[in-house]
């Protein structure tokens, strides 16, 4: 399956979500274990300082790296369940709501990739941390964060 593909899926399945939709988040690339999302910052996305609100650029980062972990195992959904259990983040810079677009940027290397598919295959349980960096229009760093991805076998 093509990265064009992957993304479609993806984004298709977050599309459905009422977060996603609040915040307009979209997809900006896709591929095997990559996912990098943006958002375009609306008045309702901005804190009194007219920054991106910081729960804002927690969900941006969280989507990107549930993208990542997705992405890599998309024809296999049908046998997995997969959930964010926790995720931390650290603000590096002010989000200035007119530097956006921001982009969230998360990748999970093949190797990574290719022991999580045999550990599906095995139907072992998997907890995986999967680290987002967050850069606004500039490409200046304004977060960066990791969310362990948990990826279970499908109870049947």
């Amino acid at each position: 399956m093509d990265s064009a593909a992957v993304g479609e899926l993806v984004m298709a399945g977050f599309q459905k979500l009422g977060f996603i939709q609040y915040t307009g988040i979209q997809a900006a690339e896709f591929g095997p274990g990559r996912s990098v999302v943006s958002i375009a910052p609306k008045p309702e996305h901005l804190n009194h300082n007219g920054d991106l609100h910081a729960a804002v650029l927690f969900g941006l980062a969280e989507t990107a790296a549930m993208g990542a972990s997705v992405s890599g195992i998309v024809d296999l959904m049908g046998q997995t369940f997969i959930v964010a259990r926790n995720g931390r983040i650290e603000y590096l810079a002010r989000a200035r709501g007119e530097a956006g677009p921001f982009l969230a940027t998360s990748d999970i290397e093949p190797e990574t990739l290719e022991k999580i598919r045999a550990q599906i295959a095995e139907q072992v349980d998997i907890e995986l941390e999967v680290p987002v960096t967050i850069t606004d229009s500039t490409g200046k760093k304004v977060a960066a964060s990791a969310f362990t991805a948990v990826i279970r076998p499908r109870r049947k």
